[in-house]
């Protein structure tokens, strides 16, 4: 599989080409029959082959990465199609959400390979010097961020670092697994020369935006390196990875500040603008209409929308009270059950659609036209992050286009935030960094408690910030919380009256989460047919 993918990626470079490199390619053979080295001696088609490693980066609008959401405690999807195998525990290593990373991934990280073992036919760019190495650093980056999607979530795996294909040498098909630590090395290795290949930003070359940057490759290593630290791949709790965390996430942090990447001043605008000081990296997202749309998918059905992804109560009751900064269930929090989303984290506003909000100029009710379609399993909350209240999906105008945001600066300060914690205690760094994204938010500021309320706030955090991105899902499972958080009833609410309303929370459903297997998916069936028979190193996670 892994050699169709690179050899369709070669001629797709070679097809876009064919208009920019000279009439001459009109009168050659077919494209299948140009040869490597003509691809890679041309920087234009080198560039474009490059281009094609890209377009593997998640999304959450894919249907996994609502899925995601889905899996966890943030969201549930209307027919469960996609994280129904991950909360019921259906799941089989032949059938299972996320199964076709595997392949996709490797087919990126053989295009690197590919791109590297060729580089030294690349030519300079004598318009533009530093064009080649910075080729070069992209594809390293891109080589690190996809062997780090594919540890963080099968755990340890094969490190393919050169572009022979096994398929050309039997031999080389019965690779073993690498080790979390060997995986973690080389990943690190990569973003740390991408670091030095890399311009920080393309404010001087601004059609190079969303390219690999040096502020991209150090904002992955202090992720990389958190992970590393944290209780799931790091389970004898070796200190010296919390502080190489800390260092590593620092420095992302002050280079992403002295070059601009600062808190945008509202939180909504940094999900629904083209351009944003704060997104340090992103990919374009789908359009707004249609199957598979933002705000078609996401809307209320009152605003022509399917309604398909909507939030969990238990994800509504941790935003805390604006002008207490505790927690519901907290004394003296201004809470009232009665006048439940009154007075609440001003991110929750920003974030999630509540029964009797109004939405483009309609006041929303489950009741009503806001109640789910037949057999539709719904929690009666809708998604507010990412839509645009311009849009009409009646009349389909208003849409403007948008970024899904890969990496922002506020995860930076919430990354470097948790790293001290852990590698020195709660002090002064540790809340002025977590109490500038609470400022941000027009919340309190939190100060005292010892390292492990800190970090129960830190992890609070990090839910309330970071929901609906993609985040929650893999962090409950470096914490080692999944069990809990992952294996229970979840909730949605109901309305009924009028005036004087009545508030309550039915079971939506109910989650599954098997500690003895599911921190780590299975590797597809398929590879352990391949290779499992032949090579005893290369085995299964346990459990599955």
């Amino acid at each position: 599989m892994r050699t169709f993918v690179i050899k369709i990626g070669v001629a797709a470079v070679l097809m876009l080409g064919i208009t920019a490199c000279g009439k001459n390619y009109l009168d050659r053979k077919p494209s299948d029959l140009i040869t490597e080295k003509e691809v890679f001696s041309n920087i234009e088609n080198a560039e474009r082959f490059v281009n094609t490693i890209y377009q593997s980066l998640p999304n959450l609008f894919q249907p996994y990465g609502w899925g995601l959401c889905s899996a966890t405690d943030e969201t549930n999807q209307a027919n469960d199609t996609y994280a129904g195998n991950f909360n019921t525990g259906s799941m089989s290593p032949s059938n299972f959400p996320l199964q076709s990373r595997w392949g996709d991934y490797y087919g990126k990280i053989r295009a690197c390979n590919k791109f590297l073992g060729q580089y030294s036919l690349v030519p300079n760019d004598p318009n533009y010097p530093q064009r080649r190495s910075r080729l070069k650093g992209e594809v390293l980056l891109l080589r690190a961020f996809y062997y780090f999607e594919l540890m963080r979530a099968f755990g340890g795996i094969p490190l393919l670092l050169d572009e022979k294909n096994p398929f050309d040498d039997p031999s080389g098909i019965y690779y073993k697994r690498n080790s979390i630590d060997e995986v973690t090395a080389s990943v690190i290795k990569d973003l740390q020369e991408a670091a030095t290949l890399l311009p920080v930003t393309y404010n001087d070359r601004p059609s190079n935006w969303g390219r690999s940057s040096k502020m991209i490759a150090l904002a992955l290593e202090g992720r990389v390196r958190l992970f590393y630290a944290s209780p799931l791949f790091n389970p004898n709790n070796v200190a010296q990875r919390w502080k190489e965390a800390a260092t590593a996430c620092k420095a992302a942090l002050d280079t992403a500040i002295n070059n601009g990447y600062t808190l945008n001043e509202n939180y909504s605008d940094i999900f629904t603008q083209y351009f944003n000081k704060e997104v340090i990296w992103s990919r374009g997202a789908p359009g707004a209409f249609g199957d598979g749309g933002i705000d078609r998918e996401m809307n209320p059905r009152s605003a022509n929308g399917y309604g398909n992804v909507t939030p969990l109560q238990e994800l509504v009751d941790d935003y805390e009270m604006k002008a207490s900064g505790l927690g519901i269930t907290e004394p003296g929090s201004g809470y009232s059950a009665q006048r439940p989303y009154e007075g609440r984290d001003p991110r929750f506003y920003a974030t999630i659609l509540y029964p009797g909000a109004t939405w483009k100029n309609r006041v929303l009710d489950p009741n009503g036209a806001d109640a789910p379609r037949s057999g539709q399993i719904a929690t009666n909350y809708w998604p507010r992050k990412y839509l645009l209240p311009s849009v009409d999906l009646y009349a389909g105008t208003g849409a403007s286009d948008r970024k899904w945001v890969l990496i922002r600066t506020a995860e930076l300060y919430l990354n470097y935030a948790e790293a001290q914690n852990e590698a020195e205690g709660p002090g002064a760094d540790v809340y002025a960094a977590m109490n500038a994204i609470r400022a941000r938010a027009g919340m309190p500021d939190y100060s005292g408690g010892d390292q492990i309320a800190v970090r129960a706030k830190i992890r609070h955090e990090r839910r309330i910030e970071l929901a609906l991105e993609d985040h929650r899902f893999w962090d409950v499972r470096r914490w080692k919380i999944a069990e809990q958080v992952d294996n229970k009833e979840v909730h949605g609410v109901a309305v009924s009256g009028s005036g004087n309303v009545t508030y309550t929370y039915p079971v939506i459903g109910k989650r599954v989460f098997d500690v003895r297997k599911n921190y780590w998916l299975p590797i597809p069936q398929s590879e352990i047919d391949k290779v499992g028979g032949q090579n005893p190193d290369f085995k299964q996670n346990p459990g599955w």
